[in-house]
């Protein structure tokens, strides 16, 4: 289904928006837009990742005070 397709099934079932209006089809994809954005940052979180050793060199040096 199309954007202004899912608006009018919305607005055919009495279904409003978040502020009690009608449905349009920009708000209709800026809601899936979001949805999309926060399943992608949820499994980016829920990702686990090998560590990654790198070497690192101690070096002492003398005071010269």
């Amino acid at each position: 289904m199309g954007y202004r397709k899912i608006s009018h099934y919305l607005n055919e079932n009495g279904i409003p928006t978040h502020r009690g209006k009608k449905w349009g089809g920009n708000s209709v994809y800026s809601v899936l837009k979001r949805h999309k954005e926060r399943e992608t940052r949820l499994e980016f979180m829920q990702r686990e990742y090998e560590p990654e050793w790198g070497r690192m060199k101690v070096i002492w040096e003398r005071n010269q005070d």
